[in-house]
């Protein structure tokens, strides 16, 4: 049942939060104002890497994926919408069962794809295309790709339009809808953002926010055979957020989420219903290479 992971990757690495905990702090009174900026044509080079461990009925299974990417801001327009473009570089993904790790073989194929995206300023994807090289023809692969969707505009939240300090609080919601097998998943995100302080990551000047995830998440599909399937999830996670305010890009995040699943499928005869209670932890990280 791969593509419920999938979906349940997805569910999870959209539970933001940045940019590893460490490094000096300063708790200074000043205050900035945050705003992704057009960089004129300039590339900023990621990467990222992604684990989820599946833990269900006495069963444990794990996913690794590392992933390099450039994105590019094309234009912002003057109402705030950002279009991005955003190539893959590189590209593997291992699972892990039964102690033996083995390699998607498909994975070093999807290097060079690239993902167009428009996104309006409170975050909304408002268009996207490519991908191509990722044709869908298995569960797994229409996860990946909207996998990969949501990671990219989840990495890109928005960020408050007044001026912020050491202090300053607020709230983003987000529901997401997924096309899966048959059906749709829907994942509600709801994040509390904190500054919590200003310090540098290299040579750049960033701002430290601090964030707690609550996720929620239901859908419906179906299985081989037509069997139908439903899943629910709700989860919690927590990071922190570095964002380079002179230059308008984050640096760096780092997020940890925890979510307890319940998945009732019909069984082969579909006479009756059987359930599975499982646990998912999830880590994502993102850094600026350049």
């Amino acid at each position: 049942m791969k593509y419920v992971v999938w979906f349940t990757l997805l569910g999870l690495a959209l539970s933001l939060g940045c940019g590893g905990g460490g490094g000096a702090v300063s708790t200074s009174t000043q205050k900035v104002t945050l705003a992704y900026k057009q960089l004129g044509g300039a590339s900023s080079q990621y990467k990222m890497t992604s684990s989820v461990t599946l833990n269900s009925m006495g069963n444990t299974n794990s996913w690794v994926s590392d992933v390099a990417f450039t994105a590019r801001v094309e234009s912002i327009s003057t109402d705030g919408v950002i279009t991005r473009r955003i190539t893959f570089d590189d590209f593997s993904i291992f699972e892990q069962s039964g102690g033996k790790l083995e390699p998607d073989n498909l994975a070093p194929g999807y290097k060079g794809q690239y993902l167009w995206m428009q996104q309006a300023a409170d975050g909304k994807v408002l268009h996207w295309n490519g991908l191509d090289g990722i044709r869908s023809y298995t569960a797994e692969d229409r996860d990946l790709k909207n996998v990969l969707v949501q990671q990219m505009a989840t990495a890109y939240q928005p960020l408050p339009t007044e001026a912020v300090g050491v202090g300053s609080k607020w709230q983003g919601t987000l529901e997401i809808p997924v096309t899966i097998r048959g059906g749709e998943f829907t994942q509600k995100i709801t994040v509390d953002y904190e500054v919590v302080g200003f310090g540098q990551r290299g040579s750049r000047n960033c701002v430290k926010i601090q964030t707690r995830t609550a996720t929620e998440g239901k859908g419906t599909g179906n299985r081989a055979e037509d069997r139908q399937f439903w899943v629910n999830t709700t989860g919690s996670g927590k990071g922190f957020i570095w964002f380079d305010y002179d230059n308008g890009l984050i640096v760096e995040y780092e997020t940890n989420v925890t979510a307890d699943q319940e998945l009732k499928y019909e069984r082969t005869a579909k006479t009756d219903i059987a359930t599975e209670a499982s646990t998912v932890d999830s880590q994502t990280k993102i850094k600026l290479v350049k």
